[in-house]
């Protein structure tokens, strides 16, 4: 008697039948994975004892609801690379520093134990996953008159984050920053630029982020090192400018500081002025050339004009453009 074979979809029932169960557990698994690590840094998930978000935790509201939250803002130039006179833009290099207080953080009393000195009660910085930033409210910062902002990358961003004993929330980023001047040349080259580099917030008015200029300027050094055409002074902001009135939306609070430009004059007299004063004296020997020589006169005089237009050409061409 000849035994009939099965057919292919009676034989994927049958071995379901025998691992149906495991495939339906893994499958779970799977779904459920995800939606534990949505929770993040939360206590209850245990990932990091001394220091987590409770349950109730949101980033989308502020730490302080009831009163003012102050953020303070370092901004530590290494070098300016370039002032741009076409594009009336300046890029500079530097770690923006960005500071708070989060209160509802949970510290435990072992938070930073390792890094205390002679069993020190003042507050220390303790580095932190990056991954945290995530799961924590950040401000919303905004940077008036942006124009590019790079944040810097070798094996991955060069970023860090540091919170203190005292809930202090420190997040820095290595970054290069180009922002708008807008620049008058009207007495080039005897001209002197005023920029401002103003950080605040989007849409919180200075009832809600009340921001404050911890430290600006070179970091490590008093100069720029690369040769540029101006000199450049960094100030605080003045008091106007440290509060932007955007009329029924409120008054914003600013942060930064006031950049002053100095042209240097002496790179354009060496270039332009004495080359075209000494042409124009030499000129005058056309004077004690006889008159009745008339292509020595000539010759001097047409190759000093197209000197001159050379040099007036040159100047056209590097001049940054002004009104009137």
């Amino acid at each position: 008697m000849r035994r009939t074979r099965e057919p292919d979809c009676c034989w994927l029932l049958s071995v379901f039948n025998i691992t149906g169960i495991p495939i339906v557990l893994a499958a779970l698994a799977m779904l459920f994975i995800p939606a534990l690590g949505k929770r993040g840094f939360k206590c209850s998930t245990g990932i990091s004892k001394s220091i987590c978000l409770p349950d109730n935790y949101s980033k989308f509201e502020l730490p302080y609801t009831e009163q003012t939250n102050h953020i303070g803002i370092s901004i530590d130039i290494d070098e300016v690379l370039r002032i741009n006179d076409g594009t009336y833009s300046i890029t500079f290099s530097t770690y923006f520093n960005v500071e708070w207080n989060e209160r509802r953080l949970n510290v435990m009393p072992d938070f930073g134990s390792s890094l205390r000195q002679n069993n020190s009660t003042d507050p220390v910085m303790v580095p932190m996953n990056l991954e945290f930033i995530k799961d924590l409210w950040v401000p919303n910062i905004f940077i008036y008159n942006l124009k590019t902002y790079k944040v810097i990358d070798v094996l991955s961003k060069l970023a860090g984050l540091w919170i203190d004993t005292d809930k202090n929330v420190l997040y820095s980023q290595a970054t290069h920053i180009t922002f708008i001047c807008p620049m008058r040349f009207d007495k080039f080259p005897l001209d002197t630029q005023t920029c401002k580099f103003s950080v605040g917030s989007y849409s919180y008015d200075s009832s809600k982020l009340l921001f404050v200029t911890n430290t600006y300027g070179y970091s490590s050094k008093e100069s720029n090192s690369i040769a540029l055409d101006y000199d450049i002074k960094i100030g605080p902001l003045k008091p106007h400018d440290a509060i932007l009135d955007y009329g029924p939306l409120g008054n914003f609070s600013l942060a930064g500081f006031e950049m002053v430009l100095t042209r240097y004059v002496s790179t354009y007299i060496i270039t332009y002025y004495l080359p075209s004063g000494l042409f124009v004296i030499v000129s005058w020997i056309s004077f004690l050339i006889p008159m009745d020589v008339i292509p020595g006169r000539m010759a001097l005089l047409v190759t000093l004009f197209l000197v001159l237009v050379n040099i007036f050409n040159n100047v056209t061409t590097n001049t940054p453009k002004a009104e009137g």
